[in-house]
């Protein structure tokens, strides 16, 4: 059995990777993004996963998080980090029972956004608004 995560992490970032928001470039940062990261960003947290398979397959159910990440400091909005957060699950899920997400070496059973949970921050000189969005995932071995 091989485990999807760095499959999976690589569709995501394949997928998410020339997403904008206000003619700004949405990065994505796996597991942590560095000091100087500018936002927003997204960072790709991650694979969580147990093995699901059958007697004649490798299948493994998980769930990933998606931490969407705003700053401001001025006037504090969360409609920045959800319209974010909108658009990249429109990429992920589509329309319903569809994804756009093509993990190689696995076939893509089932996703789904099972999840959101918005966190301020106020810090020091500013504020940050994440929007964190967890996804649930069936896949099997190819």
């Amino acid at each position: 059995m091989t485990d999807a995560g760095f499959a999976l992490a690589a569709a995501y970032a394949t997928l998410l990777g020339g997403l904008t928001y206000n003619g700004k470039s949405v990065v994505l940062y796996s597991l942590q993004a560095p000091d100087n990261a500018v936002a927003p960003y997204i960072i790709l947290g991650p694979w969580v996963s147990v093995p699901a398979g059958t007697k004649d397959s490798f299948g493994q159910t998980g769930e990933i998080t998606l931490d969407v990440v705003t700053r401001f400091t001025g006037p504090v909005s969360k409609k920045p980090a959800t319209d974010i957060a909108n658009l990249a699950t429109a990429l992920i899920t589509p329309s319903p029972g569809k994804t756009g997400l093509s993990v190689a070496g696995f076939n893509v059973v089932r996703v789904q956004v099972v999840g959101t949970r918005d966190m301020p921050q106020l810090l020091d000189t500013d504020t940050v608004v994440r929007k964190i969005i967890t996804v649930s995932h069936t896949l099997n071995q190819v």
